[in-house]
């Protein structure tokens, strides 16, 4: 796309700069380094005030949204958080006020993906057309759902964790509940976790 249709860009629920730096650092790698690099402007925006987040503030809150359309951005980006937080239509009818006619949304959430609290997890994992549906008002530029790879590969990438994770699944014992939570990732040995992905644009 025409950067000038794309940024400034916000990123919704950016976390901190080392959570995608160093915890995902394909984060920053594939996204937000080439903006950097090419000139282009990005805001990170979190409800916690941590290293790497530009903007702070609550999107339910009325003058935290209007000290954000004052920024006049032109798209954001909101990945993975969605089914992180149980008010979803007015999270989502912040996000779209906060565009100006035209503006661009880039929205995922996961598809197929096991429980993964942060702090919750509402197992919100929509198909393309629920996702779109948050966001009335806007047409649907493109939407797909991606697969990914699989919890081996993620595995075989990282042999420290691997040991790790067999070693907790012989400890069923010790916490319970995370130990549960742990299973849930079994099925993803073979199966590939999936995304849903959509670029919306507001009318």
């Amino acid at each position: 796309m025409d950067p000038q249709r794309v940024f400034p860009l916000c990123n919704i629920g950016s976390s901190t700069l080392e959570f995608r730096t160093v915890h995902q650092p394909y984060i920053d790698r594939y996204i937000f380094a080439p903006a950097r690099e090419a000139g282009r402007e990005v805001k990170h925006m979190d409800i916690k005030a941590e290293p790497g987040v530009d903007v702070v503030g609550d999107l339910s809150d009325p003058a935290f949204l209007a000290e954000l359309r004052k920024m006049e951005f032109r798209s954001l980006i909101c990945s993975n958080l969605l089914e992180h937080v149980e008010n979803r239509p007015p999270i989502c009818e912040s996000m779209l006020a906060m565009l100006p006619s035209g503006g661009l949304l880039f929205v995922t959430c996961p598809k197929d993906y096991p429980f993964h609290p942060d702090p919750i997890d509402t197992l919100f994992r929509p198909s393309v057309e629920e996702l779109a549906a948050l966001f009335p008002g806007t047409d649907l530029v493109e939407g797909e759902i991606v697969p990914g790879e699989t919890f081996r590969d993620v595995l075989n990438s990282r042999p420290q964790g691997a040991l790790k994770w067999f070693g907790r699944m012989m400890l069923p014992f010790l916490n319970p509940s995370s130990w549960k939570r742990q299973l849930g990732y079994w099925p993803y040995l073979s199966r590939p976790f999936s995304a849903t992905c959509i670029i919306l644009q507001k009318r």
